[in-house]
């Protein structure tokens, strides 16, 4: 089998192997201080920020980074999204996160674990496909391949102050508001791996047999935001992936004085915000807000900066 982190360099690159807003990495944040970053994501426009890159935990958000490497895995390899997993022992340590009461022998479709992964906190549902996909990788380490995987993710995607510990939230890791921006630019690119991220419900069956409806636990789910993700843990607090597409627009580019279309996409991280109101609050307001910063500096001649954007590579 082709090895999945080829696939993955080769996305992460083209989309972004990027500059920080801010060039030092602090070890650790102040846990009463919320980190964040807005930004605009075909520009590389960052439009509000705080505490960018200070290492925290992100608790479920981590799920993300499983989901990433799956859906590389599932669409490089042509797999089938109803092949039926089977949960490994493994998969099963974290009760409280196991949310689909899967056991042990228990099957799953792809599809529907990576919908568990995404639309909830299970933890269960994401080892599970951890293992079968990993074991495509390394049959006699399975879940220690699919982390190296998700590590190696994070480094095609200049996420350099992150690690991922384990194959889900459950086990707790670091990263910073402008990694988790990466990430999901990167997600936000991927419509397969998007259109999981706005589902507001989905019934998903384990054994074949029992059914469970899962509610989507993005409260920003609407017409206007497809995306992302949300977590809240003790160590984490309530911290926010979100996403929000407004259609292209003609601008004068500043550069050679034409015509120009935009995309326009606006990703805003929260970490560590003191309440899941909050968190929606400040991520709410990024996205409404954004928009018209967005429009005020599009299009000027200030994108030699890099101060106040995150590059894209040059190809």
């Amino acid at each position: 089998m082709k090895n999945i982190t080829t696939c993955l360099a080769a996305a992460g690159a083209a989309l972004c192997a990027l500059l920080c807003s801010c060039s030092d990495i602090s070890e650790n944040a102040n846990p009463a201080q919320p980190s964040y970053v807005a930004l605009e994501t075909n520009s590389g426009r960052i439009l509000f920020s705080s505490n960018t890159n200070a290492k925290r935990p992100i608790g479920m958000l981590a799920n993300m980074a499983n989901a990433a490497v799956a859906m590389d895995w599932i669409e490089t390899q042509h797999i089938d999204r109803n092949r039926q997993i089977t949960v490994p022992k493994e998969a099963v340590r974290w009760q409280h996160t196991n949310l689909l009461g899967l056991q042990v022998g228990d099957t799953i479709s792809i599809r529907d674990a990576l919908y568990a992964t995404v639309l909830t906190d299970d933890s269960a549902a994401a080892a599970t496909l951890a293992h079968a996909c990993g074991e495509a990788l390394s049959p006699n380490a399975p879940e220690s391949a699919f982390i190296s995987q998700m590590n190696k993710l994070a480094r095609s995607l200049g996420m350099y102050t992150t690690y991922f510990k384990g194959t889900n939230g459950a086990v707790v890791s670091q990263s910073s508001a402008r990694d988790m921006a990466l990430l999901a630019v990167y997600v936000a690119n991927n419509p397969s791996l998007l259109a999981v991220c706005s589902m507001p419900s989905v019934t998903v069956t384990v054994n074949g047999t029992r059914k469970v409806t899962l509610h989507n636990g993005n409260k920003l789910i609407s017409s206007s935001v497809d995306g992302i993700k949300v977590a809240r843990s003790k160590s984490a607090g309530a911290c926010v992936m979100a996403t929000s597409r407004r259609s292209s627009v003609r601008r004068t580019n500043p550069t050679t004085g034409g015509q120009s279309v935009y995309a326009q996409r606006l990703v805003a991280v929260v970490l560590g915000a003191p309440s899941s109101q909050e968190r929606y609050n400040m991520a709410a307001r990024f996205l409404r807000d954004g928009w018209s910063e967005w429009e005020k500096w599009l299009p000027t001649n200030d994108i030699q900066d890099r101060s106040k954007f995150l590059l894209l590579p040059k190809h």
